[in-house]
């Protein structure tokens, strides 16, 4: 069953404000066909890929599963009357099989796996009791010229007119697991081997669309140093800094030139296979949604800006 994202697909008006915005995040660009795709310095596999539209929109997720999970989800994907295409609807090289969720979102599952990353790792962080930095500076006068260097997609949040709905078929069906939750509002899922507290994530709204994508980053400065080098150059603010209950992890969100939103992120809680000690939360969305931030999190936060279909 599901275990891993590969990649997001979204259609653009304008391929080239696309490429501005994501170059400066901090990813690497080439052309497919007459798409862009996007990949994280150091790891040799494509994570964003933006086809030009007449409007903004989700247009795919692509997931990772073997050879196993791939047999049990065709057979659940049958049991459930899901129309199984063995080609992309989009006309891209993509492999493995298509078909939309509930809510006529495309999905796309291969048999893959996560390329790791070469980068070299940043410098060790020193806290109390475990001091591993010695004799080493963390931060010189070169890091005011540095940008942010995405390791590798964490994760996406999109939207939903129905929240059980959604979570019913991502786990029943394709074999995700819940690790949190805000009753009816807001969901959080991880893949069926376990790993990241969410690879998918759905928030309550009048009709499906992209909240954000995420990228990992090495430390607390490579989020700052990338969404300072965004606002930088103009892009709007979407919320952070600050640290997320729903994962734990520290974050900050810019606003790409379409109104959806962007994070790098850190520190984020893992989920063994073996998940029984594992209790998912289920409380309201105020309380999942941060243990502190600099600032409350906007009113648009929340807001979906893509077009109903």
């Amino acid at each position: 069953m599901i275990r891993s994202l590969l990649q997001v697909g979204i259609t653009v008006p304008q391929l080239e404000v696309g490429r501005a915005f994501y170059e400066l995040f901090g990813l690497e660009v080439r052309v497919s066909g007459k798409d862009l795709v996007f990949r994280c310095p150091g790891r040799a596999q494509d994570q964003i890929r933006l086809m030009e539209g007449p409007k903004k929109k989700l247009s795919f997720m692509s997931f990772g599963t073997n050879q196993i999970g791939m047999q049990s989800l065709l057979g659940r994907l049958k049991s459930a009357g899901v129309v199984v295409l063995d080609k992309s609807p989009f006309h891209i090289p993509v492999e493995g099989i298509w078909f939309q969720d509930p809510h006529g979102d495309w999905l796309n599952v291969q048999v893959a796996e996560p390329e790791t990353n070469t980068t070299k790792s940043g410098p060790e962080i020193n806290s109390h009791g475990r001091y591993r930095r010695i004799g080493e500076r963390a931060c010189g006068v070169e890091a005011l010229k540095k940008r942010a260097m995405p390791l590798r997609l964490g994760h996406a949040i999109k939207f939903t007119p129905d929240v059980d709905r959604s979570v019913a078929f991502y786990t029943e069906v394709l074999g995700l697991k819940v690790s949190d939750r805000a009753h009816d509002i807001l969901a959080f899922l991880r893949g069926s081997a376990g790993g990241d507290h969410h690879i998918v994530a759905f928030a309550k709204s009048s009709h499906t669309g992209l909240h954000h994508i995420s990228f990992e980053v090495s430390d607390l400065d490579q989020i700052e140093i990338g969404a300072q080098t965004l606002l930088r150059a103009g892009y709007k603010d979407g919320f952070g800094l600050g640290r997320h209950v729903g994962g734990s992890n520290y974050f900050h969100y810019i606003r790409d030139p379409w109104n959806s939103l962007v994070e790098y992120f850190w520190d984020i809680d893992v989920i063994p296979e073996d998940d029984s000690a594992w209790v998912p939360l289920n409380v309201g969305p105020e309380e999942i949604t941060a243990v502190w931030a600099a600032t409350p999190p906007p009113p648009e936060f929340v807001a979906n800006f893509e077009e109903r279909d």
